[in-house]
């Protein structure tokens, strides 16, 4: 499989749990009945850390797994929601036995035609969504740094680099920066343009070879003046808890691990910077 259908990292399994979090399932009460989950793809390298977030939320009980290398456990029907952490290109063959259940898609199959897991942005559709592809890596930091001035950037380019986990490997001893599906050749574009309504000029993404995970993006658009961007940014966010706009320094140590996204503004004559 191509490195780059392999980025959906940490950040995009905790989007999972923010989704499930926020989200009304249909149920009498969450606080004392749990949600009953299915989980395909369990022990891949989705699905371990995915099951994790399950296993320690309050409100979800893990009573259907399924994987090619442990077969099926539990009972199928039980479930009132399924995740689905699988290859791209292969959840399609399940969904029939899935009719009304809840699914939630981790893989890039669905980004365009299901609800976008995004709940800074969808977090109602997602309330009441069946059908929720959660978002791409990538995707995920450019959207949410470009969001506040939807349709007022144009000319965008990107430069984002990146921990090795995404494409599935452990971080190695030597010192390498490898750069690749540079201008605009990375599928997560278009995902990108679709929810930002703005078109990328050109996004270069870099794997750092010995940082196990975190991305880091800088963003750069044209846009119309605004007398205070960082005050813009601030209110769009507010009540937004895992999203923060800082004025010093920005580093992926402090946000690894969790579902935070950190960010700050930069502002002159000839643009805007967002990291």
């Amino acid at each position: 499989m191509p490195a780059e259908r392999e980025e959906e990292q940490s950040r995009k399994l905790w989007h999972s749990f923010e989704i499930f979090k926020n989200s009304s399932i249909k149920q009498d009460n969450m606080n004392e009945d749990k949600v009953k989950v299915g989980v395909y793809g369990h022990t891949g390298r989705l699905g371990e850390p995915l099951m994790g977030i399950l296993r320690e939320h309050p409100n979800t009980d893990i009573v259907y797994t399924e994987s090619r290398s442990s077969g099926k456990r539990g009972d199928l029907e039980e479930t009132d929601t399924v995740f689905m952490a699988l290859p791209p290109g292969t959840s399609e063959e399940y969904l029939p036995s899935l009719e009304g259940k809840r699914i939630i898609d981790l893989s890039p199959d669905h980004r365009s035609d299901w609800v976008y897991g995004l709940p800074e942005s969808r977090r109602e559709e997602i309330r009441e969504a069946e059908r929720v592809a959660n978002p791409g890596c990538y995707a995920t930091s450019i959207i949410l740094g470009l969001a506040p001035l939807q349709d007022e950037v144009n000319e965008v380019y990107i430069s984002a680099v990146s921990g090795i986990s995404g494409a599935g490997m452990k971080p190695k001893g030597e010192d390498n920066f490898l750069s690749y599906e540079e201008g605009r050749k990375h599928y997560q574009i278009e995902e990108m343009e679709k929810y930002l309504d703005a078109e990328i000029v050109s996004f270069s993404p870099t794997r750092i070879d010995n940082t196990e995970k975190g991305i880091l993006s800088s963003i750069f658009a044209r846009t119309e003046d605004f007398e205070d961007i960082y005050e813009t940014y601030e209110d769009f966010y507010k009540g937004e808890e895992f999203v923060k706009i800082e004025e010093g320094t920005v580093q992926t140590k402090d946000v690894n691990g969790t579902n935070l996204c950190r960010m700050k503004t930069v502002q002159n004559d000839k643009g805007l910077e967002v990291i």
